[in-house]
């Protein structure tokens, strides 16, 4: 539930076969507050802390181009699957 920064270095990415990338620097974990700020709607690990019930409705505002019985079949998938959700 965090996001990689790096540094890439586009002198090894192609425009064919696999891609791969090349890390420059330091690695490191970005990650947000637990909390959302008063007028942010809560997103990525923020949603755990919701109540069950409201981790589809936040994900459906989060994303509202999303077809809403698969956001509900992925959420019933991570609670059934995940040990870390629910």
């Amino acid at each position: 539930m965090t996001s990689v920064g790096v540094k890439v270095d586009n002198s090894v990415t192609r425009q064919s076969g696999p891609y791969c990338f090349k890390i420059q620097g330091e690695l490191h974990h970005l990650t947000g507050a637990l909390l959302p700020h008063i007028d942010q709607t809560p997103m990525y690990a923020q949603i755990y802390i919701l109540d069950i019930a409201e981790h589809l409705n936040v994900r459906r505002a989060n994303n509202n181009n999303s077809d809403p019985i698969v956001m509900d079949n992925l959420q019933t998938m991570l609670l059934d699957n995940h040990p870390y959700i629910g």
